[in-house]
């Protein structure tokens, strides 16, 4: 079936000028330029999930190049990262690529696809007028402040009253605005990051007719279309300067032994942990698709030594790990209880549990005050800290994010959890570090405002908030970030490969180097004063990543 439906995390949903009774997330064609310059055609539910089977349909859509006279050749590529066509050579990186290709029938349904994408990176190059003879297009362009329009098209007729939605490359939504009788929609600088981006909109009409011999009542045409925002200054004005280059490369170290997003690590006397996460494609949750599983790693013993299975249990993702003392602590994180093909059924948990390593076992604590999941925590002293997430309660109304902040005595068997000031901000998918005696919250996702740069500092000693210096870059160069101090100095490492160091002063960023290709929703942790490791996460293009970096910054 072309349009399989999913509950949680929906990505697309479709407004028609005559009502199509599509409700929730869908898959879809999408066509981009990979990293070496060459065209690829996917199908899947958003820019991120490109590992989908691809229809025989749309593989035989022919891309055109408005700098080529002719059709792109293009070859079907299946690999770990992508499932689709790519182009034998790489395409001229201007002007428009474009495909359009008929489906066939779908519950009476005429169903026809169009894909677009602006191969130029520079917004003041992208085409400004319409292509010729296309039955449903874009034109996209760069609007006064930094924002873009849309202009949408069916045939020459403007596609007013129609709903026009704006995706990051994650898959999540941006905005949505509905066209004026022009045909118009704009979207707003502060929507938009960096990176690869998307438009979507759709129309359904009454029109009988018969399409390979058998009859239908209506057409329904569906449009994805990308474009690459390059990077900027963040609107408050915030770039980074260029520190002492750090060394970055492969760690002598043995690959992770399974892929893992948005899982739990931490570094105890010489080992290194990593617990539960993500082991599934990108926005598919299920019970098959999380694990339960604390690996060890001795780092003494270099590439020789290999990662043990200490324990398996809970499975939880969106957690932290963190260390204190001689144990690990573990807290909160979701659990998916749907099986594979199912709904999506997220619970979030409220467990709090260390694992003292000299016994193999796990011990419960405090349970935190509400159930959380994709937040941070960060040890300063003999208290852990726990900042940002939101509660996942599957389809329940009791789904929610947080604001409220909390911490626990470590040293006291008997402690409850204090609340802390509110913070300023609701985020999720953040970094939290200690630093200087404080609590750096770096970035995330905006419950308001999507991807953030921002950063908060929250000071346990009057239990008070104040601003720190924005990230460099926009919007999703803060979301899935992961911070850590090593010696004397704070770091984070973010979405599109940078790393960066908090100035001696605290007022701005320096970069000291840069991750080639950038990952997210992946663990940075120190080893000592001067080396920290990369470890874990993915990329929207590369995929997962089960490599180990280092990272060793200069002077440090």
């Amino acid at each position: 079936m072309t349009i399989p439906m999913t509950r949680f995390g929906g990505l697309l949903v479709f407004a028609a000028l005559i009502a199509a009774p599509i409700t929730a997330s869908a898959h879809f064609p999408w066509l981009a330029t990979d990293d070496e310059g060459h065209a690829i055609l996917w199908f899947g539910e958003s820019l991120a999930d490109r590992t989908y089977h691809m229809p025989d349909a749309v593989a035989s859509a022919e891309i055109a190049h408005t700098a080529a006279e002719k059709p792109i050749a293009t070859k079907p590529v299946e690999s770990d990262s992508l499932v689709g066509r790519r182009s034998v050579t790489p395409v001229e990186p201007s002007g428009e690529l474009s495909a359009e290709v008929t489906y066939g029938l779908y519950h009476g349904t005429k169903l026809t696809y169009h894909v677009e994408h602006l191969a130029g990176r520079d917004p003041s190059g992208w085409p400004a007028e319409p292509r010729n003879d296309a039955a449903m297009q874009t034109v996209i362009t760069q609007a006064d402040g930094g924002g873009i329009s849309v202009r949408a098209l069916h045939g020459k007729e403007p596609l007013a009253d129609a709903v026009v939605k704006l995706y990051a490359a994650d898959g999540e939504s941006r905005g949505e605005a509905t066209t004026d009788d022009q045909g118009v929609a704009s979207f707003a600088a502060k929507e938009l990051g960096t990176g690869l981006h998307a438009v979507t909109t759709g129309l359904t009409r009454e029109s009988a007719g018969e399409y390979d011999g058998e009859p239908y009542t209506s057409t329904s045409n569906y449009l994805t279309a990308t474009f690459i925002v390059p990077e900027a200054p963040s609107p408050n004005g915030t770039t980074a300067a260029d520190g002492p280059a750090a060394e970055i490369g492969k760690a002598a170290l043995p690959a992770l032994p399974e892929e893992l997003t948005s899982f739990g690590a931490a570094v105890l006397d010489g080992k290194l942990y990593a617990y539960g996460g993500h082991t599934g494609d990108a926005h598919s949750y299920s019970t098959e698709e999380q694990s339960g599983r604390l690996w060890c790693l001795d780092l003494t013993a270099g590439e020789s030594g290999g990662w043990e299975k200490l324990t398996e249990g809970t499975k939880l993702q969106g957690l932290a790990l963190v260390a204190h003392g001689d144990r690990l602590i573990r807290i909160g994180g979701f659990t998916a209880v749907n099986g594979p093909g199912e709904d999506h059924d997220l619970r979030s948990q409220d467990s709090v549990a260390a694992f003292d390593p000299a016994t193999g076992q796990w011990s419960e604590l405090k349970p935190l005050p509400e159930p959380r999941s994709s937040f941070d925590a960060a040890v300063l002293g003999d208290r852990v800290y726990v900042f940002g997430g939101w509660k996942l309660a599957g389809e329940s109304d009791d789904s929610r994010w947080h604001q409220t902040a909390w911490s626990l005595d470590l040293n006291d068997a008997d402690a409850s959890w204090e609340s802390l000031a509110e913070m300023p901000a609701r985020r999720r998918a953040l970094a939290v570090a200690a630093y200087d005696g404080k609590l750096y919250l770096i970035g995330g996702m905006s419950a308001d405002d999507g991807p953030t740069t921002d950063v908060m500092v929250y000071d346990p000693a009057d239990d008070s908030w104040a601003s720190g210096p924005s990230l460099p870059g926009e919007g999703m160069a803060g979301f899935g970030n992961s911070a850590f101090a090593a010696g004397a100095a704070l770091y984070v490492s973010v979405y599109d490969g940078h790393v960066y160091r908090l100035a001696a002063d605290g007022n701005g960023w320096e970069s000291v180097g840069q991750l080639d290709p950038g990952r997210f929703f992946h663990r940075m942790l120190p080893v000592s004063d001067g080396e920290l490791l990369i470890v874990g996460g993915a990329n929207m293009r590369s995929g997962k990543f089960t490599d180990i970096l280092s990272v060793k910054p200069a002077g440090a």
